[in-house]
């Protein structure tokens, strides 16, 4: 083979066999806080996360978590938040406080020569928040401005209304912020749910990068200073009176209409929930998936659409969410429901079932890349209560699916009759 020949020929296609998962080294601090690290020693950057199971399901009063979460940055023991800003700039490190549905994660990236440093205001800040009356009422006054701005987006509102439908206006994961819910929480309230929820007892710390023995000796002293506190922990059921599915109409855009089609489904620990995943991918979690391939690329309904599986701690649900025109909106529907319903008849192709694993496969190469990303597949199956010796078996298990077992479960799962149907800009005649 001539030069010319070799670079003009693509390189061979090899299907992946393996995925490699990194080492990770578990074990729990003096305080009994579990502890997950993956090194990369030599790389002169150390990430640690601190993540609280501290969430909606604790909460209170609703809101109250990510407002607790929000003003852990704004200021705390003896630094302002100013102080704060200035410290990490001059470091050149980053630090988020976030809330999610059920956790509030202090996230931090700083110089490997930084850490001790930065180890003691994360510290300070976990421990010593203010919740200044001042800033707690700048922070509503800003979020009640916020949310006035979401709500004129069509995208936003169906999903504001689809969640709130499958799981109750009252329930952690299902109701929707409102200003009378951030005029209901108070600066007592916030030292109240940091002081019971944000506890070493509900804690796990994840650590990837450049890490060593002696730097493991300072994140446990950084554990020492997290507050006592006995764990809270609680089960969720879906407390509503009206649980048939139906179709929502909301008003909205002129030209285009948001639609949500979801159902209630399951928490990763379901038995069932790897086989709902694969089915979601093929139906429409990534590019070449059915919905795209049917409603984009052949019929040009819409630019985007896909399926989707959100999974929290106690719950979770199938979602699948699109941008129309509205002319393009009963062809559309129509559509989506008639890839459902091929996936309950129809057997999959093997050469389907190939591509969705070689999909699977990539994202799994993806997520495993390097300490960074690998110490956050790590964390969700952690935060999920899924033991880390299983993460083998979940990923070969992940890929083990044929054509019966597909149907099987589109048939158990993707019933039209069960689905919520979420419009919103579209006006019902």
């Amino acid at each position: 083979m001539s030069q010319l020949d070799y670079l003009s020929k693509p390189p061979e296609i090899l299907p992946i066999r393996k995925i490699i998962t990194p080492e990770v080294i578990n074990y729990h601090s003096e305080q009994d806080i579990p502890v997950y690290e993956v090194r990369k020693e030599g790389c002169g950057i150390t990430t640690i996360e601190i993540v609280y199971t501290a969430g909606r399901p604790l909460e209170s009063t609703k809101l109250v978590s990510g407002a607790c979460a929000a003003l852990l940055r704004e200021g705390a023991g003896p630094y302002t938040s100013e102080v704060i800003s200035e410290e990490l700039d001059y470091m050149g490190a980053t630090l988020s406080i976030n809330s999610s549905m059920d956790f509030i994660t202090v996230k931090g990236v700083c110089l490997k020569q930084q850490l001790p440093r930065f180890l003691d205001i994360i510290g300070v800040i976990i421990s010593e928040p203010h919740f200044k009356k001042e800033e707690w009422l700048l922070y509503k006054k800003k979020s009640i401005e916020r949310l006035k701005v979401q709500l004129a987006k069509t995208d936003i509102l169906s999903y504001r209304a689809v969640t709130e439908a499958m799981y109750g206006a009252d329930h952690p994961y299902g109701y929707n912020s409102a200003p009378e819910y951030y005029n209901a929480v108070s600066v007592d309230l916030l030292h109240e749910h940091h002081r019971q929820h944000l506890v070493a007892d509900n804690c796990q710390v994840f650590v990837a990068g450049d890490i060593t023995d002696e730097d493991r000796k300072m994140i446990d002293g950084l554990c020492l200073k997290m507050q006592t506190g006995k764990k809270q922990d609680r089960e969720y059921t879906t407390p509503r009176v009206d649980s048939t599915p139906r179709q929502i109409y909301l008003p909205g855009g002129t030209h285009q209409s948001s639609i949500r089609i979801a159902r209630k489904a399951f928490n990763r620990k379901h038995e069932d929930f790897s086989a709902l995943n694969y089915v979601c991918n093929l139906l429409g979690g990534y590019f070449g998936s059915r919905l795209v391939s049917e409603l984009r690329e052949k019929k040009g309904l819409t630019y985007g659409i896909y399926s989707s599986m959100d999974s929290h701690l106690h719950d979770g649900d199938f979602m699948i969410s699109t941008e129309v025109a509205n002319e393009n909106l009963s062809e559309t529907l129509e559509g989506i429901y008639q890839e459902m319903e091929s996936l309950r008849s129809d057997l999959v192709s093997d050469e389907e079932i190939e591509l969705v694993n070689n999909y699977m496969m990539g994202n799994y190469l993806n997520l495993f890349d390097g300490p960074f990303n690998s110490i956050r597949a790590i964390k969700s199956l952690a935060l999920l209560r899924i033991p880390l010796d299983e993460l083998d078996t979940l990923i070969k298990s992940s890929l083990s699916f044929d054509a019966n077992h597909i149907r099987d479960i589109a048939i158990k799962y993707l019933d039209r009759n069960d689905f919520w149907e979420v419009i919103v800009g579209h006006h019902k005649e």
